[in-house]
């Protein structure tokens, strides 16, 4: 890393140091749980007996997924800027290998980062697009919580948070919705605005219209429609991973059940607690599988399983995308970007 990134990276060795200590501690009182519950040569077991061809399978299946990320990712990108697919698909391959090593989601960071380095996206319009397609998410996942309860054979946690989860997101997402509609394309002479000093004015005038192309997948129904049942079909698929790894672990629980556990998964997901949600999984998912009355030694089997082969599998798939783009790892945090160029010249010039 250059010089002029040193203060950077100085940054974000202070963002992250605090966090770690408070991860270690929790992810050891995890293992000491884990260790009183159940009896790890039981899990072994498990192991031995797993069918890898099933496994196989969801790997299969999750590498379907991020293609379908990636479509989903590029409508939300639709006023931001054009990137190549592929340049898309590399950075969320990265971003998803960043996250499973370091805490705080950094790699929404490092996505940010590469796409903006390459292909000349505002960094203003790619945080914003990815808050949509956070809202975007959310909503689908009042959808499936609410299947979740309405099915007798599903169901985890307390169904008062879980119902507060989904109004929360429900109203945050028309919210969005509304808001994006009535804002105007340019920043207005508010007077607020104008009683702001000269730099900070110039500043918010600059990034205001690329916050407005960031929700334009919110405001724009058609675009929002396609995105939904991308969202939707994702899901699916994240449904079709876990099922396949209970085939693997021979957890014979009714598919409806899978439900239950897809709809944890993501909850742990969009609330980390701890880098590559180690420990928060395993503990969530012992507590989901114990409701269907999976033993504890084989649902901690499932649940080291799925954990640690799906992050090994995307470490490779991150680390393979890292060298086809010849991005460095001192670069994936960086905040050199090339020239100002318009994100078609980026694209044109990316493919000479």
């Amino acid at each position: 890393m250059s010089n002029r990134n040193a203060p950077a990276g100085r940054a974000l060795t202070r963002l992250f140091r605090g966090p770690w200590l408070f991860q270690l501690v929790f992810i050891a009182g995890v293992i000491a749980f884990a260790a009183w519950r159940v009896n790890f040569e039981d899990v072994g077991a498990a192991f031995r007996d797993a069918r890898y061809a099933w496994i196989a399978l969801a790997l299969f299946i999750y590498a379907v997924a991020r293609i379908v990320h990636t479509f989903e990712w590029q409508i939300t990108l639709t006023k931001v800027g054009r990137a190549p697919f592929g340049g898309l698909l590399g950075a969320l391959l990265i971003g998803s290998l960043v996250n499973s090593v370091i805490p705080a989601s950094a790699g929404d960071v490092a996505k940010v980062q590469i796409v903006a380095n390459r292909y000349g996206l505002s960094r203003t319009g790619l945080i914003t697009g990815r808050g949509a397609e956070g809202i975007v998410n959310g909503a689908t996942l009042v959808i499936f919580l609410l299947i979740s309860l309405a099915l007798p054979a599903t169901g985890f946690g307390s169904q008062k948070l879980l119902i507060l989860l989904a109004v929360t997101t429900l109203i945050v997402f028309v919210a969005a919705a509304v808001g994006s509609n009535l804002m105007p394309a340019e920043l207005p002479s508010w007077r607020v605005v104008e009683a702001l000093p000269r730099p900070p004015r110039d500043a918010f005038r600059h990034m205001w219209p690329r916050f407005h192309a960031g929700l334009e997948v919110i405001r724009q129904p058609r675009l929002l429609l396609i995105a939904v049942v991308l969202n939707l079909f994702g899901w699916l698929v994240d449904l079709g991973i876990l099922w396949s790894y209970g085939q693997a672990f021979r957890l014979h629980l009714p598919f409806a059940a899978y439900l239950s556990v897809t709809v944890a998964v993501a909850i742990v997901t969009i609330f980390p607690l701890t880098f590559g949600n180690i420990g928060t999984y395993e503990l969530v998912l012992l507590r989901v599988l114990t409701l269907y009355d999976v033993p504890a030694d084989r649902a901690l089997a499932f649940a080291i399983g799925t954990h640690a082969i799906g992050t090994l599998f995307v470490m490779l798939l991150g680390g393979a995308a890292m060298a086809i783009m010849g991005i460095r790892p001192s670069e994936l945090f960086s905040l050199r970007r090339s020239e100002e160029r318009p994100a078609a010249e980026a694209v044109e010039a990316d493919t000479r």
